[in-house]
């Protein structure tokens, strides 16, 4: 019990040990680790100054480069529709720490003139719609663009150049576009796809144009057609588009606008009741996108929802996914139509879609704002960030060296402490080899209790065979017991041969008692067909008589062997005071020869 208290205690040591081990092995990797860095941060801050020379270098270099590439641009852009126009000049600053745009034109004398205020609406026209195609691209959205009389402050005779310009810019962007205009576009160009107002409001409009669906691949981006039931003037009408320019053309006031309208509906939620055509009870704007599928958009008035936007599989079903069903009721577009087609305001301005009163695009915003929409200035945006960052990290390095270097005093002092572990672990090694000794010496103790308890046992055994020795000499020679044993043999041949004389008498009896029975039968015998059967009867009883006169003699002579023996295992016995001359166990002359009754009589006396 005291060895294994002793050796649980040695345990417990041990596992106190390895536990100081692996703090201090914890507090030796923490330390290295704060030590590097630390050595990592006094590196980034000894060459401070020079990372923030460098990142401001880079910033000029990086604005420098996209003003004159913008500069260009829309430079060229003028130049092909407005010839002799002034060139484009863009100021690029920082209004709070935001980039900021100005967008001039410069005289010669090399002054600015602001574009909105200063000069007239034709150069607004042509910048406005070649920032919208900037902006598109730029700003990360599909690649749409709707104008809605966008040439309409142009003079007639550059009209065409106007077009040219939109259509080689959407052709080089891939941007999808559709112009609304009043002038008669076909003979500018063959390439655009011309669709034409057919019609009076009062009697209803319809569209004519061509089918543009084989030019479209299935799983292409973009508006396949668009289609108004009971929309204004039209009582059901399609406009197919193609992938490129497409144009609507028409006199005014006849509806071309409506399709504005419609596509503002649906993706900028802009409906009202008035969008429904007279005597409707709804309003639906259909439009053909990927994957044959049909985007629609409900208008009901005095009903709720007021609007429905829906999703729907070529064969008319409503998609459905296993997070969602794509039907949605209210006023606000459903986030899953911007996440799907991406025609979106951008900082809250109508990119996509040019409304027809408001043609002028970005040129009356803050100066700010237009840096953010067309992304001029995101990459010196960008390094300003990084400045930041350096200026944060070099913050935060002052404070790792500050407090690191406090916590790495305080570790090293810590470990000092550790310093004892090496004496008490050699401690510990000679306490287990002291607790190894002991255990052994233990086993050796139990391994001598156990001999002892055999050597007891086999003492015990050795007395018990000194006594039948001692009981056991005085015995006769071995020929007395084979005589005794034939003897014994003899008197149950004898006690056999009894039971079959008990048997045979008992037989004799039954024939006697039958014989008897014969005897009352008359004398005279009737005569027999057969008498052999009676006769085989007589030598029966016949033989059974003899065998029992001689039975009887045996028996009588067994008998007489059976008295001599038994006298003579009685004076045995008697010469050995009673006991078994081979166990020692008291018996009589009728046990002598029973060992099982002289081994119960053994355990009975031990």
């Amino acid at each position: 019990m005291e060895h294994g208290d002793s050796n649980h205690q040695v345990i417990r040591a041990a596992a106190a040990l390895a536990r100081l081990e692996g703090r201090r092995d914890a507090l030796k990797v923490r330390a290295g680790e704060l030590t590097r860095d630390i050595e990592l941060a006094k590196g980034r801050l000894a060459v401070k100054d020079e990372v923030e020379g460098f990142i401001e270098a880079v910033h000029g270099s990086a604005s420098r480069r996209n003003v004159a590439a913008f500069e260009t641009l829309l430079t060229a852009l003028v130049q092909e529709v407005l010839p002799g126009e002034k060139p484009v000049a863009l100021d690029l600053s920082t209004e709070r720490g935001l980039a900021a745009l100005d967008i001039c034109v410069k005289r010669p004398d090399g002054s600015m003139e602001d574009v909105l205020e200063d000069n007239g609406g034709a150069l607004t026209n042509v910048i406005g719609m070649a920032l919208r195609l900037i902006a598109v691209v730029k700003a990360d959205v599909a690649r749409f663009l709707a104008l809605d009389e966008a040439d309409c402050w142009i003079a007639p005779e550059r009209v065409a150049a106007f077009y040219r310009v939109l259509e080689d810019g959407a052709a080089r962007l891939g941007v999808q576009c559709l112009a609304v205009s009043h002038h008669d576009l076909a003979q500018f160009s063959g390439q655009f796809h011309i669709a034409r107002i057919a019609g009076e409001p009062s009697a209803g409009v319809t569209i004519q144009s061509a089918d543009c669906s084989a030019a479209w691949d299935d799983a292409a981006p973009g508006l396949r057609f668009i289609r108004l039931v009971n929309v204004q003037a039209y009582e059901d009408a399609t406009l197919p588009l193609g992938p490129g320019v497409n144009a609507l053309i028409g006199p005014n006031n006849r509806g071309k606008s409506t399709f504005i309208r419609a596509l503002r509906a649906v993706f900028y939620g802009e409906a009202r009741d008035s969008l429904v055509r007279a005597g409707a009870r709804a309003a639906t704007v259909e439009i053909g996108v990927a994957g044959k599928r049909t985007l629609r958009f409900t208008r009901q008035p005095r009903r709720t929802p007021v609007n429905i936007w829906s999703l729907h599989e070529p064969d008319g079903s409503i998609v459905e996914t296993a997070s969602m069903r794509y039907e949605t009721g209210g006023r606000s577009v459903p986030d899953w139509v911007g996440e799907l087609f991406r025609i979106t305001k951008v900082e809250d301005l109508d990119v996509h879609i040019a409304h027809q009163k408001f043609p002028v695009f970005l040129l009356g915003e803050p100066a700010s704002r237009r840096s953010a929409v067309l992304s001029i200035g995101q990459e010196a945006s960008y390094i300003r960030d990084m400045l930041v960052i350096h200026r944060e990290r070099c913050a935060r390095d002052n404070a790792l060296v500050r407090n690191g270097e406090r916590e790495l005093i305080a570790l090293r002092e810590e470990l000092d402490g550790f310093g004892v572990l090496a004496a008490l672990k050699d401690d510990l090694g000679r306490a287990h080899e002291r607790a190894a000794e002991i255990a052994a010496t233990e086993r050796r103790l139990r391994s001598l209790q156990n001999t002892h308890d055999l050597l007891q046992s086999l003492a015990s055994r050795v007395r018990r065979a000194q006594a039948r020795a001692d009981a056991t000499a005085d015995l006769p020679e071995p020929q007395s017991f084979v005589a005794l044993a034939g003897a014994l043999q003899r008197v149950r041949e004898r006690e056999r041969i009894g039971r079959g004389l008990l048997e045979t008498s008992a037989r004799l009896r039954d024939a006697q008692a039958r014989l008897a029975s014969l005897r009352l039968l008359p004398e005279t015998t009737p005569a027999l067909e057969n008498p052999m059967p009676a006769q085989n009867i007589l030598k029966r009883m016949i033989d059974i008589r003899n065998a029992k006169a001689q039975a009887e003699e045996r028996m009588m002579k067994m008998d007489a062997q059976a008295r001599a023996l038994r006298d003579e295992m009685a004076d045995l016995v008697a010469s050995h005071g009673g006991l078994c001359p081979t166990c020692g166990s008291p018996v009589t002359a009728d046990t002598l020869l029973d060992h099982q009754a002289h081994g119960a009589m053994e355990r009975l006396t031990a």
